[in-house]
């Protein structure tokens, strides 16, 4: 695998394009993915062919105003050519799955001399970890997501360089799972509860779940909790001065269900 990164600025928006030989790039093994509206652009050859794929690649921006280019020269050596301290991968990352709002960590570790760096790819695209306050590369060379969100999910790949050359791990998936679970009471209010006439009484109400579910409280058909500030998770009901029975009702309710519980002061 090589992949070329190239991005440019400009006002009004440039666009990028990648040549070779003066003609915009184009066989199965060459892939060209855009990224910032197509002011940037990834050339990615694979899987690479030698000796017809040694060339200077270029990298075109245009806009209204102007356009220019910058060049990238590739040599291709087979695995017996490489020169002593070429980058080696020693660990690559897995596939691996995680459930969403978790930290999930991608390894990767590589050798040559001198010590290689390492840089991420995410689906082809390069991962820039100074763009997210979730996203961090660790001094051995791990990916570390934190908090870790759908749009995480993905293909990794890790890859080492050195002034010797560049080496990529294979790639690896990363599942992020949604945990889906429906309401159900943690704390369930007491099924009834005496108390003396004019007396004070918290009931409390707790359910859990994944989304975790609103919870309220009820008398009768009566909503005693707004409508626009239900509490999640928990609810506290605070009843003063009683002066008969009643029942009430807690209900906990999410995109996956709803339940309730009825609790009887006397």
């Amino acid at each position: 695998v090589a992949s070329f990164v190239c991005q440019a600025t400009g006002s009004p928006k440039p666009r990028v394009t990648w040549n070779k030989k003066g003609k915009r790039v184009s066989s199965q093994r060459f892939e060209v993915i855009e990224f910032d509206d197509g002011a940037g652009a990834v050339l990615r050859i694979q899987p690479l062919r030698t000796p017809r794929d040694e060339a200077i690649y270029e990298c075109q921006a245009t806009n209204t105003l102007d356009d220019v280019t910058a060049t990238a020269k590739l040599t291709v050596l087979r695995e017996d050519q490489l020169p002593s301290g070429f980058p080696n991968i020693d660990m690559g990352p897995q596939l691996k799955v995680v459930e969403r709002t978790r930290t999930a960590t991608m390894l990767c570790a590589a050798s040559g001399n001198p010590d290689p760096e390492i840089t991420w790819f995410k689906d082809f695209l390069p991962v820039d970890p100074s763009s997210s306050t979730r996203i961090k590369q660790l001094r051995s060379g791990a990916l570390q997501i934190e908090n870790s969100e759908e749009t995480d999910q993905g293909k990794y790949e890790c890859v080492a360089s050195n002034n010797a050359g560049v080496r990529y791990s294979p790639p690896a998936n990363l599942y992020v799972r949604v945990r889906r679970v429906p309401p159900r009471f943690s704390i369930s209010p007491p099924l009834s509860q005496e108390i003396v006439p004019g007396g004070s009484v918290n009931i409390t109400c707790v359910a859990v779940g994944s989304p975790m579910p609103y919870v309220k409280w009820m008398l009768g058909t009566e909503d005693l909790t707004p409508e626009d500030d239900m509490p999640v998770g928990r609810n506290v009901l605070e009843l003063n001065s009683i002066r008969e029975s009643a029942n009430y009702t807690c209900v906990a309710m999410s995109s996956l269900g709803v339940i309730e519980t009825v609790s009887q002061i006397i």
